[in-house]
């Protein structure tokens, strides 16, 4: 991973075998970059990686073999997921941001949470609505983690290269200050004294 602070991007490159990689550029909307897809871009993807600071012999003998495609990665989300009999799971109640990699538990967790709530009770209708009030709790945590996380990794400016500088060095010694999104998910601390502590302004 080669992150770029001054222009809020970032490329991560995961090794598939083989001599083949998947690899990803993350960027903001507000940045000169506009959505790169299909074959036509390939190269500008390429570019644009090397653009964002990622050491341009990555790609030297590199050889793009698709898909290439862009996504807005903004989270998206309803309230109260239920409604008249019908009950949302997965992206179709929330989507959250993909850079943080929490999609699938998200949706496996409202599964699990709908299945417990239905076999709880025979009101169907009570157990749906129980459902979609935990769904708004533990979603509602996690776009809280996840906006403090955007914030220190991809916001640019002045104002974010202080709290980068404030916040990253504290995490390096004491990586427990961050929230653990792969252990804990939504179940991570998420109050304002988690919020402090995470920037290091306690």
């Amino acid at each position: 991973m080669w992150t770029n602070w001054s222009r809020g991007e970032a490329v991560l490159i995961f090794p598939q075998g083989g001599g083949r990689f998947r690899s990803y550029l993350l960027y903001s909307r507000q940045g000169p970059l506009r959505p790169l897809t299909g074959h036509r871009h390939a190269e500008h993807f390429l570019d644009a990686c090397k653009a964002a600071g990622a050491p341009p012999e990555w790609f030297d003998s590199a050889q793009t073999i698709g898909p290439l495609a862009s996504f807005d990665a903004a989270d998206r989300w309803v309230d109260h997921p239920y409604r008249a009999g019908v009950a949302l799971i997965g992206d179709a109640a929330a989507a959250s941001d993909p850079c943080f990699g929490c999609g699938l538990s998200l949706t496996l967790r409202d599964v699990r949470v709908l299945r417990d709530c239905l076999i709880a009770t025979s009101d169907w209708e009570a157990a749906a609505r129980a459902y979609a009030a935990e769904h708004d709790r533990y979603y509602g945590a996690l776009r809280t983690i996840i906006g403090w996380m955007r914030q220190l990794y991809y916001e640019r400016g002045p104002e974010a290269d202080e709290r980068r500088a404030r916040t990253l060095p504290c995490l390096a010694r004491e990586p427990e200050r961050g929230p653990d999104l792969r252990a804990a998910g939504p179940d991570a601390p998420s109050d304002e004294t988690a919020r402090r502590r995470f920037f290091a302004l306690d």
